[in-house]
């Protein structure tokens, strides 16, 4: 495999005439923070959802989902109701309360990167899914 040293060396390296090979353009998408994750957690609590739904929701591995899980819980966040032998999870008043605010915080920052049909604020989300 070569390092990355190298292949910028061998970029550089043209024979005379040839063409240069096109760049990809830079990524505009960064990482989410703790705070975004947390805002898609319990956007996907909103009605009762099991830890492997709340992991392709919020597009995280079990562990962060684990922990993120047990945060929001201890916080007050999120609540968890034990029903026919397993787990869900439901965000509580707080919880939505936090996901209202923080999708009107987004708005202020940058109302432009705030897609209409976003994940945190399409009430109607779990019925436009097919599961």
């Amino acid at each position: 495999m070569q390092s990355f040293q190298q292949a910028r060396q061998a970029e550089t390296e043209l024979p005379a005439g040839a063409a240069r090979p096109v760049a990809a353009k830079p990524s505009h998408a960064k990482n989410r923070g703790r705070i975004d994750v947390m805002a898609d957690l319990l956007n996907c609590c909103r009605s009762p959802a099991n830890k492997s739904h709340i992991m392709l929701f919020a597009n995280v591995n079990s562990i962060v989902a684990t922990r993120m899980i047990e945060k929001l819980t201890e916080t007050g966040l999120l609540d968890s109701v034990h029903e026919d032998g397993s787990v869900v999870y439901l965000s509580t008043a707080k919880g939505a309360g936090f996901v209202s605010k923080y999708v009107e915080l987004q708005r202020m920052i940058s109302p432009e990167l705030v897609p209409v049909e976003s994940k945190t604020n399409n009430p109607n989300r779990l019925n436009s899914l097919n599961f």
